[in-house]
């Protein structure tokens, strides 16, 4: 958490400092001495925790509760999914239409992948595995877990603003660009479907 005369700062929010005003990225990207520089410091933020695992920081909820939940909820998804095509499986009982193969195989999945998951959230022996397995989004991926290729916006933090001979300001003074670009990055290094992905038909 940062701090500017008295006054919290939120990353990637612009701001203004005397006449100066600042682009979103500016805090995220600046240098500490470039921070300090205009007076902006750094103090300690409250500790983070998951609200759906956690009552507070080291509060677990109850993991039986928990499980019960995200089971239901699993449930839940895969009726979600089959109701997609549970029109077929009805005009076969009452009109004899075949279902394609297809369908039923993915049916099949569903039903399978859903057992799966529901099996992965009872294996779970505490709340912090509970949360590891459903929550965290920077576990590995892999070819049963769905990790595809992604990317994220990459800053250009290059966009100083010099006066007319080339100088800098004292403070700098940075400008926004656009359009945004992107990089890509190993998709295996973030993931966020820890579960076993959902088959796709």
């Amino acid at each position: 958490m940062f701090k500017l005369n008295g006054k919290s700062l939120a990353l990637d929010v612009a701001f203004s400092n005397g006449d100066i005003n600042y682009p979103a990225n500016w805090l995220r990207h600046a240098s500490l001495s470039e921070k300090n520089a205009i007076g902006i410091t750094e103090v300690a933020g409250p500790a983070y925790y998951d609200q759906r695992f956690y009552w507070g920081v080291s509060k677990p909820k109850d993991l039986a509760d928990l499980k019960t939940n995200w089971i239901s909820q699993q449930k839940a998804t895969a009726g979600s999914l089959l109701s997609e095509t549970d029109w077929m499986i009805i005009r076969k009982e009452e009109a004899s239409t075949a279902v394609p193969g297809a369908t039923q195989t993915y049916r099949t999945a569903v039903r399978a992948q859903c057992k799966k998951r529901e099996d992965q959230i009872t294996a779970c022996a505490t709340t912090d595995e509970l949360a590891a397995l459903v929550g965290d989004g920077q576990r590995a991926g892999s070819a049963t877990n769905g990790a595809t290729e992604k990317t994220k916006e990459k800053f250009d933090t290059s966009k100083e603003v010099k006066d007319g001979s080339g100088n800098s300001y004292d403070p700098k003074k940075y400008e926004s660009f656009d359009p945004k670009q992107y990089e890509s990055y190993d998709p295996k290094q973030y993931n966020p479907i820890v579960l076993e992905a959902w088959p796709t038909e």
